[in-house]
């Protein structure tokens, strides 16, 4: 069985793509088996600067690269609290052991590439959660009472009237949409808000989203073919805000804890982190494959399956009543393959077989 680790690389980003990936639709960050993967997993940007005002200083290197790992640790393993994990403090401490490159991104910033492999050994040897780039696109609607009559749906650019609207609500709307883009960054999530052009106006209003008629907001969401659904409703008070997250999945609900736009999407990185993150060793599984009818379609499925981060190995096993067995060598066993295998678009599973059975799609 051939290594696949060796084939993966990390694509390089600008800090300019890593913001935008995380509120445009996001299908350019869609390869070509259709699952969304998260860019540039494996780099981190580190402002250059500590601090404001009179206090304010430059990062040493070892600050830096501290700082970016603590940062690639909550991406990775899943969790919140990863910088305080007693079990990673060595990691961290040790964190200029897997550096693959450091350099500038603008006159403010650093990026900081570890190197994947590595940090995925540890992690796997420490028993300690690995959550890889192949992550769910969630499309998010968002309903904004700002009081005395401002409502507004959250697009991915500005759609107000700036006669009409006030500085500060345009403002409130620019800082929720910056706030999408550092959590989305910081917990490595994938989000896209939508266009709301002429279509999408026709197919939904403020008043659906705030109401939660779901039918209309999966209806109006299948045009950006996301995996999940989160609908939001922010209440902005002289107070501060006040929020309810709910997750659309295959036509259920999932209550999404949190009061703020940052407890919500949180939340929401904790749900998938308890779902796609993995534990332990790779074993190995059997996937049965039909609908493979020429080199092509051979070529494509080798292609797919190598391209998942859960994959340790994969190889051709043999051929049963016309149906292709590939063995392959997965993180978290036949559950883990099952979540990632579902956010492709390259195998229909088979509902009732009890083993990973797959359908190849035209």
């Amino acid at each position: 069985m051939t290594s696949i680790r060796a084939r993966r690389s990390l694509r390089a980003t600008t800090l300019g793509v890593l913001r935008a990936c995380a509120l445009v639709l996001l299908l350019a960050c869609q390869g070509p088996a259709g699952a969304a993967t998260f860019p540039d997993l494996y780099a981190i940007i580190v402002p250059r600067v500590i601090g404001a005002g009179p206090t304010a200083r430059m990062r040493s290197q070892n600050e830096t690269v501290r700082f970016a790992m603590t940062q690639l640790l909550t991406r990775v393993t899943g969790r919140r609290d990863a910088a305080l994990e007693p079990a990673l403090g060595g990691l961290i401490e040790q964190a200029q052991n897997f550096v693959e490159q450091i350099g500038p991104v603008d006159r403010d910033n650093l990026i900081v590439r570890f190197n994947a492999t590595n940090v995925e050994n540890a992690l796997v040897r420490l028993e300690q959660p690995v959550w890889g780039p192949e992550r769910p696109l969630t499309l998010v609607w968002v309903a904004i009472d700002a009081g005395l009559g401002r409502r507004e749906l959250l697009s991915a650019e500005s759609q107000l009237d700036e006669a009409i609207a006030t500085t500060e609500l345009l403002e409130q709307l620019n800082e929720i949409r910056a706030e999408f883009a550092q959590v989305g960054d910081e917990r490595g999530i994938l989000l896209a808000l939508p266009l709301l052009d002429i279509e999408d106006l026709t197919a939904l209003s403020f008043a659906d989203v705030w109401g939660g008629f779901n039918d209309r907001i999966d209806r109006a969401s299948q045009r950006y073919a996301p995996d999940d659904v989160l609908v939001g409703q922010l209440r902005l008070t002289s107070f501060g805000a006040s929020a309810r997250w709910t997750l659309l999945r295959d036509g259920r609900q999932i209550a999404v804890p949190g009061q703020t736009v940052r407890e919500g999407l949180d939340g929401l990185a904790d749900v998938y982190a308890a779902e796609f993150s993995t534990l332990g060793r790779a074993s190995t599984a059997l996937v049965t494959i039909s609908g493979i009818d020429s080199l092509e379609d051979y070529g494509r499925v080798m292609a797919y399956l190598e391209s998942l981060s859960v994959l340790e190995a994969v190889a051709p096993d043999s051929v049963v009543q016309g149906a292709l067995q590939i063995r392959v060598d997965v993180r978290g066993g036949e559950p883990a393959l099952r979540r990632v295998l579902g956010l492709g678009e390259v195998l229909e599973p088979l509902p009732e077989a009890e083993v990973l059975t797959y359908v190849l799609r035209p």
